[in-house]
């Protein structure tokens, strides 16, 4: 019997309980976190403000705004820190509150949600498998209407790891008319840097894109991310949102992610040179495995048993991955594996053997 598939990954609290084990035995590939795992000044920071905790904290992230102004070498105005980019997608969604959105798919499905919470007509954008997932900015272009107001895609993708060249992303913006929104998630940009557009935002009036710290820095649980946009828009969203967002040790890591020169090309070195021989396993399996610029890989399955069969095997031997049918236009034989590390990945290959 199969379950409905999750909306997202990294249950290993649900998993710990049903195996009755603690949750540091659970393997997750379900959650694509960086396996070189939280920084050493990233997490001394965390512990370091944690007396702090003691009074509230600051109630705008200003000292981050301060900091992220300086690392992308934008203006303040344009930067608004939140509470993971999650809540700033919702915020975005019930502020703005576009007519119809055009959405680029298959995608993260916290864009769904929000966007129908505001009413919003959504038309989907589907790239295809068997185009290996490539984005077409004209035909994007073509599929605009009068109504439409906002174009929403991630790059890379998820749960595809396509990297989008940011003069297709430009493309779209230039084209997009005046009244149009095109917002870009981020959120797995670090991974393959030289496709941000964020630079850009300062120039367009009509570009917002997202980010997060949590996937890169490995600090899912601390929650940090921010949102980068025109600055009528960001003082509009900024007038909307929550006071503390930040409890007093996530912005002190947060802070602390911008210092991090050697971790990100420690990373940028390692990630791919783990994600091929994954993905080599992968293919050795029978599996189709996608070209992804992420440290994650979506593969399907062109033999044995189905996503959720595999899913839920993997799951009774501690073992999380992420079954994609919930990710449209993508079906049951779709899996999204996380890039962890050498013995991490040996051991996912290895139960998978034994499944087929």
């Amino acid at each position: 019997m199969t379950t409905k598939p999750k909306d997202h990954g990294g249950d290993v609290w649900g998993a710990a309980r049903e195996l009755g084990c603690p949750v540091e035995e659970i393997l997750d590939f379900s959650a694509s976190i960086n396996p070189l795992g939280i920084p050493e000044g990233v997490l001394r920071a965390a512990r370091e403000a944690l007396p702090l905790s003691i009074h509230y904290p600051e109630p705008d992230a200003a000292s981050l705004r301060r900091e992220l102004s300086a690392f992308h070498d934008l203006s303040e105005a344009n930067i608004l820190p939140g509470n993971g980019s999650t809540e700033l997608i919702h915020l975005f969604a019930r502020v703005l509150r576009p007519r119809r959105a055009l959405l680029v798919t298959p995608a993260f499905s916290e864009y769904r949600k929000a966007l129908e919470r505001s009413d919003t007509l959504i038309e989907p954008f589907p790239l295809h498998p068997a185009d290996v997932f490539r984005f077409d900015p004209v035909a994007l272009l073509r599929r605009l209407t009068p109504e439409t107001d906002l174009v929403l895609l991630a790059n890379p993708g998820n749960p595809t790891g396509t990297g989008i060249d940011p003069a297709a992303l430009e493309a779209v913006v230039r084209g997009a008319g005046e009244g149009l929104v095109v917002a870009v998630d981020e959120a797995f940009i670090d991974f393959c840097p030289k496709r941000s557009v964020i630079e850009r935002v300062g120039g367009n009036d009509n570009l917002y894109v997202f980010r997060s710290l949590t996937k890169f820095y490995a600090i899912p649980g601390l929650r940090a991310g921010y949102l980068a946009g025109p600055t009528a828009g960001i003082a509009r969203l900024e007038r909307a949102s929550s006071p503390w967002a930040f409890s007093a040790p996530s912005l002190a890591a947060a802070r602390a992610c911008l210092s991090q020169a050697d971790y990100r090309c420690l990373t940028l070195e390692t990630i791919p040179v783990l994600r091929s021989r994954l993905a080599a396993g992968l293919t050795s399996l029978g599996a189709t495995v996608f070209p992804s610029e992420a440290n994650f890989l979506l593969f399907r399955l062109e033999t044995g048993p189905a996503a959720p069969q595999i899913a839920a095997s993997l799951r009774r031997e501690g073992i999380l991955v992420r079954e994609c049918s919930n990710f449209p236009p993508l079906n049951e034989r779709y899996l999204r594996v996380a890039v962890r590390s050498e013995a991490d990945n040996e051991r996912l290959l290895c139960e998978m053997k034994k499944l087929f």
